[in-house]
């Protein structure tokens, strides 16, 4: 049985998937924690930004645990692992804060679904993307397929989607699926100079463009609802006043 690790520094959340004997695996157990994590963060308003990750230069996650699921009738795995995970996925994806996966192993199916549900993907040069779903009878239950198709288009994410292939870190940053690709213990440099940039801006507009990107213009009203709130809270009169001294606002 697998688990998350959480860890805080300052205002950065790090979850680290931890199921060793299994690649990190996804499971019950992992899903339950993760649930269980993005409760807190959504209850701390001092969390700025969430990292999640797996081994330390290894496995993101190898994907969703077969063991656990193959045996459950369609009934059951309809309702217990596809519809309950999707529940947890988009909680996590809906986060009010920045998250970001850093990715330095393997990255495959249902880990890729949680990849994909992060606001950004930092890939290290031993990170490898793949969805081996159809190869085996099963399909990418856990919505990764739209997501990937929004990052990188329709054509590449059937792509990947029905040929099965390996993406790698090159690719996967032209492609669009990462975002950035950090070489060697630059890695490390590129991640935490991303969670500093992600920690220092307003975290009241972070909250409210995040939530404007995720709308996807569905609501027609939103971006002037979100405007009004924005310009109605402390932080646009801090940054206001930065801005108009040349200065760099301190949220």
């Amino acid at each position: 049985m697998g688990t998350l690790i959480a860890q805080r520094e300052g205002p950065m959340l790090t979850l680290r998937l931890s199921n060793p004997s299994k690649a990190n695996a996804l499971d019950l157990a992992m899903l339950a924690e993760l649930d269980a994590q993005v409760a807190r963060v959504t209850g701390d308003a001092s969390v700025r930004v969430v990292v999640l990750r797996g081994a330390d230069g290894g496995p993101f996650s190898s994907g969703a645990d077969i063991g656990q699921w193959a045996p459950m009738p369609p009934e059951v795995f309809a309702r217990d692992w596809i519809a309950h995970g999707n529940a947890i996925f988009r909680r996590f994806e809906a986060l009010r804060c920045p998250t970001v996966a850093a990715i330095e192993g393997i990255c495959f199916g249902g880990g890729l679904e949680l990849a994909l549900c992060a606001d950004l993907r930092v890939a290290g040069p031993g990170a490898r993307f793949r969805f081996p779903e159809v190869g085996i009878g099963a399909i990418p239950g856990w919505e990764g397929g739209p997501r990937l198709a929004r990052l990188v288009g329709r054509g590449r994410a059937l792509e990947a989607v029905l040929t099965g292939r390996e993406i790698d870190a090159a690719l996967a940053q032209a492609w669009g699926l990462a975002n950035l690709q950090g070489a060697g213990h630059g890695f490390e440099d590129e991640l935490a100079a991303l969670v500093q940039r992600l920690a220092s801006v307003s975290p009241h507009a972070a909250a409210l463009a995040k939530a404007a990107v995720l709308d996807d213009g569905r609501t027609p009203s939103f971006h002037a609802q979100a405007g009004a709130a924005i310009k109605a809270s402390p932080d646009s009169e801090i940054g206001i006043r930065a801005f108009a001294a040349r200065a760099t606002a301190s949220f």
